[in-house]
C-alpha cells in the first residue's frame, strides 16, 4: 500500500517495535533469547490476561519497573522478578537493515518531519541510544512518559499537537492493525507493517511518492 495523498505529508511517523526494531513477539521467544527455560506447564488463559493488563499499566507509567518485576513474577512460577527483569531486557532484539539510513533520510529531510509513535515503558526508552534509528527522529512520543498508549485517540492527538500536523499531513507505519486503523478514523495517512518481513522496504514502497 502507497500513501495515497503524497503531496500532504509533512510528518512521517513511525512505530518504533515491529518497524524500526525487530523485537520479540511472544513469552516464549523471550525466554529463549535470554537463556531463561521455558515454563513448564502451559500458562492459563486468567494469567496471561492478568500479565497483560499488567504490561498496558507499565506502558502506561502507572507502574514502576521494579514493580512490574515483580508482579509479573508473582504471576509467574519459577522465575524471580530477576528473572522477569532479564527476559524484559530481551525483548529488544535488534534493528531491522536498513533502519538507520532510513531514519537518516527522514529526519534530514527538507520538506517533512520525522515522528516516533511507540508503546513502549522506562526501561526499553531509555535503550534508545543502542538503537540509533529511533533516537534519529525529531518528534518522538513514547506511551509511558504520556500516560496513554496506542490505539488511545489521545495519544495520536498528544502528536498531532507536539508536531502542528493533522490529518493527512501525516503519516504513520505500524505492524498492529488496531494501531493503524485509529490512525485512519483520525485521518492520518497510515500503512500497516509486516513486521516478519522487510519492515524498511515497505516503508520506502510506500513513500515512494514523498520522498
Amino acid at each position: 500500500m502507497s500513501i495515497e495523498r503524497p503531496d500532504d505529508v509533512r510528518l512521517v511517523c513511525l512505530d518504533w517495535g515491529g518497524v524500526l526494531l525487530r523485537i520479540c513477539r511472544s513469552w516464549e521467544e523471550a525466554c529463549i533469547a535470554s537463556g531463561l527455560p521455558l515454563p513448564e506447564a502451559p500458562v492459563a488463559e486468567t494469567v496471561r490476561r492478568a500479565r497483560r493488563a499488567l504490561s498496558e499499566s507499565y506502558q502506561c507509567g502507572r507502574l514502576s519497573c521494579e514493580a512490574y518485576f515483580a508482579s509479573v513474577a508473582d504471576l509467574s512460577p519459577g522465575y524471580s522478578a530477576a528473572d522477569i527483569e532479564r527476559l524484559h531486557d530481551a525483548y529488544l532484539i535488534a534493528e531491522y537493515d536498513g533502519a538507520i539510513e532510513l531514519a537518516q533520510e527522514l529526519a534530514g529531510h527538507d520538506r517533512f518531519a520525522s515522528g516516533l509513535l511507540s508503546n513502549t515503558n522506562h526501561r526499553h526508552w531509555l535503550r534508545r541510544s543502542e538503537f540509533t534509528a529511533a533516537a534519529m527522529l525529531e518528534h518522538q512520543l513514547a506511551s509511558h512518559l504520556q500516560g496513554m498508549a496506542k490505539p488511545d485517540e489521545g495519544f495520536y492527538r498528544a502528536l498531532e499537537s507536539a508536531s502542528g500536523c493533522l490529518g493527512a499531513q501525516i503519516a504513520f507505519f505500524d505492524d498492529l492493525p488496531a494501531n493503524v486503523q485509529a490512525a485512519r478514523s483520525l485521518g492520518w495517512q497510515a500503512v500497516l507493517i509486516d513486521h516478519d518481513g522487510d519492515t524498511i522496504a515497505q516503508v520506502r514502497s510506500a513513500l515512494a511518492g514523498v520522498l
